[in-house]
């Protein structure tokens, strides 16, 4: 049985991914702040701990080992080096860490691995946050496999994304959408995301880096209409003209209006498990979820929906 440690557990992308491997019969322990509680059994220890204090996370991991780390909850270079000078590392196998599509520069293009990473002004701090503690795993030394997903949804998503465009299309509410938006993006579901991290135990070879995605390219609009067909309601889609009104997209909009699009040719080369579920599949789980759970979510930059959508009229 292999002996792991989630960095994270009580959002969307860490909760899912302890829930799957305890479902796997994994051993398992959880370590978070404790300000939330885990809504969940069967995992061996929860530890308690900010792992921004390095005299915390020295006091919490003191004489523990594990086979394999997956750390969901770093955002910094700081946040990693903490864990990696504090534990013993004498039996890691591997140390799989969730980084972001962020870190690449922009790209009208499908990106693969091997291509410019840098600051991206779409991302801003958060991408280059990520590349320096991407950085710090390299130069570790340390067995690792890093994985840049695109945007992540599904059951569960604590973010005011797919919920959003649900809550307008069923309350019959215009959705404004920037410029018609040819934008083309990717998704990946939670389901393929926690499969795809759990086969990189498997993986004989480490110090891996991956993109990972569903490899279909979607527009923004197709995103929205597939949301219509999953709630049977005709969403009423407004196309904000962006040369006439200039505000920031996300005061309007759950996502950025940039292309983002991740070649994942890597990940099937070398056999993990590849994202599979369809955007229309997944999005139907999480609108069953979405009426079961009735998750009251918010976006505090998205405060400009209903003027946005009276200028676009004038």
């Amino acid at each position: 049985m292999k002996n792991i440690l989630i960095m994270g557990g009580t959002t969307f992308v860490s909760s899912s991914l302890a829930k799957h491997l305890i479902k796997q019969g994994y051993s398992i322990d959880i370590l978070t702040r404790g300000i939330k509680p885990l809504d969940y059994k069967g995992f061996r220890n929860h530890l308690i701990c900010n792992r921004k204090s390095k005299s915390e996370v020295e006091n919490i991991l003191n004489g523990k080992s594990y086979e394999y780390i997956f750390d969901i909850s770093a955002y910094t270079k700081e946040d990693v080096e903490s864990i990696l000078t504090s534990i013993d590392k004498s039996n890691l196998k591997s140390y799989i860490f969730c980084s972001s599509g962020a870190v690449y520069k922009p790209s009208y293009e499908l990106i693969n691995e091997d291509d410019e990473k840098g600051e991206n002004p779409n991302w801003g701090k958060y991408g280059t946050d990520k590349k320096e503690a991407e950085d710090y795993i390299i130069n570790s030394r340390v067995p690792y496999v890093i994985f840049r997903p695109t945007y992540i949804y599904g059951e569960g998503n604590n973010l005011y994304r797919e919920g959003y465009f649900f809550d307008r299309i069923k309350n019959k509410k215009t959705i404004p959408m920037p410029n018609g938006s040819n934008t083309k993006t990717q998704f990946i579901h939670i389901d393929d995301l926690v499969k795809t991290f759990e086969s990189a135990m498997l993986l004989e070879k480490k110090n891996k880096i991956y993109n990972i995605t569903n490899p279909d390219v979607v527009t923004f609009e197709k995103l929205i209409i597939i949301c219509g067909e999953v709630v049977n309601e005709k969403p009423n889609i407004i196309k904000i003209d962006r040369n006439k009104i200039r505000d920031d997209v996300r005061t309007y909009f759950p996502f950025r209006d940039v292309t983002y699009m991740l070649d994942i040719k890597k990940l099937l080369e070398d056999g993990l498990h590849v994202p599979s579920i369809s955007l229309k599949v997944g999005l139907e789980r999480t609108y069953t979820w979405y009426l079961d759970k009735k998750p009251q979510l918010e976006d505090k930059r998205m405060n400009r929906m209903e003027e946005i959508t009276l200028k676009n009229k004038k």
